[in-house]
């Protein structure tokens, strides 16, 4: 099991509990109302419990996984108005369960009074729904972790880190355009970046940017054993285009090949902008990672890394790597060891 389903899991468990305790607290809020007389704090909480399980089953576990693609592919209102209406129908048959397990039939009278508890529940359920999909849709356009240090403020003024940066870009994408013309090379990287996006977060990669037919990713510079996610998730990504080469061949005639270069050092990161902001990084690394990617031509590999990243990975068994050359990047004064990585 992996650890990011692993971690799901938990916050699944953490909601599911947190929802119960809230819905025995409404219970206990609105006690004296004669509408509760009905209930019991079994069956509220029993409730909270069902309908808390399907709804964030739905938008923890299935949202984010394979099957929930075409539900994460829908444009930014049809996603927030379809997953809104699909977790009140949730709440209303989470009603529905609690009152046959506990009233053994269906008290229409409570669920269509408005005067009653259950309108007022729903109700804000509706708009808790509404403003959390809100919120989702607009965390996975800027970034979970982006956004979060935007608001905590991390980067207004320079931070010096280590970081390891992944840069990933289609080969051919000139020879591309021409077969495809110029919307279709789109329609392929459009699809092609929707479908690596799960192997890089499953490793903990947070995506920084999409420039043209590239995608940078990058991952904290920290202990050895964990630095060798950047090299795992690279593998993942071909894993994953493996996988879906069938569809790519039926809708595009055609399977993306890619380069991956990898490097890791010190870089300084700023919050920059102000009408839009971003957060950027500057430095030699970054420079020297965009090397990397490009000697993949030159060496014909579709993977390298660089001696001071590797030098800084506990390898496992299953890989090994190759010396193909020491070379002098473009633009650098000293020179870097480039290896390939294999699995054995």
């Amino acid at each position: 099991m992996s650890q990011r389903l692993i971690a799901r899991l938990r916050l699944f468990g953490i909601l599911i509990l947190a929802c119960t305790v809230i819905g025995l607290g409404e219970f206990a809020l609105f006690a004296d109302d004669d509408a509760w007389s009905r209930v019991s704090p079994a069956h509220i909480g029993f409730s909270w419990f069902v309908g808390s399980a399907m709804a964030y089953g739905f938008e923890i576990l299935l949202v984010p996984s394979r099957y929930g693609a075409p539900i994460r592919r829908m444009h930014f209102l049809s996603a927030i108005f379809a997953k809104s209406a699909f977790l009140v129908l949730v709440v209303i048959l989470a009603t529905v369960i609690g009152d046959l397990v506990f009233l053994g039939h269906l008290d229409l009278d409570f669920m269509v009074d408005p005067e009653r508890g259950f309108a007022r529940t729903l109700l804000i359920v509706f708009a808790l729904v509404l403003t959390l999909q809100v919120i989702i849709q607009v965390v996975r356009i800027i970034g979970a972790q982006k956004l979060l240090n935007m608001i905590l403020g991390r980067y207004r003024q320079p931070v010096a880190e280590d970081r390891i940066f992944m840069f990933l870009d289609l080969a051919g994408s000139t020879a591309l355009a021409e077969r495809l013309g110029d919307v279709g090379v789109q329609r392929l990287i459009t699809r092609f970046f929707f479908d690596i996006s799960e192997p890089i977060a499953e490793y903990g990669g947070e995506i920084h940017q999409y420039v043209g037919d590239e995608v940078v990713v990058t991952w904290p510079l920290g202990a050895p054993e964990a630095n060798v996610r950047a090299i795992r998730c690279a593998f993942a990504i071909a894993d994953t285009v493996r996988a879906k080469s069938a569809g790519y061949a039926r809708d595009f005639d055609v399977i993306p090949a890619f380069r991956i270069g990898l490097h890791g050092g010190p870089i300084v990161i700023s919050q920059c902008g102000d009408q839009k902001q971003e957060i950027s990084y500057f430095g030699d690394t970054i420079n020297t990672a965009s090397r990397v990617v490009d000697a993949c031509k030159t060496y014909g590999r579709g993977l390298l890394i660089s001696g001071d990243l590797l030098s800084r990975i506990a390898l496992p068994d299953r890989f090994r790597s190759t010396l193909l050359g020491t070379v002098q990047l473009r633009g650098h004064a000293r020179e870097t060891d480039l290896l390939g990585v294999e699995l054995v």
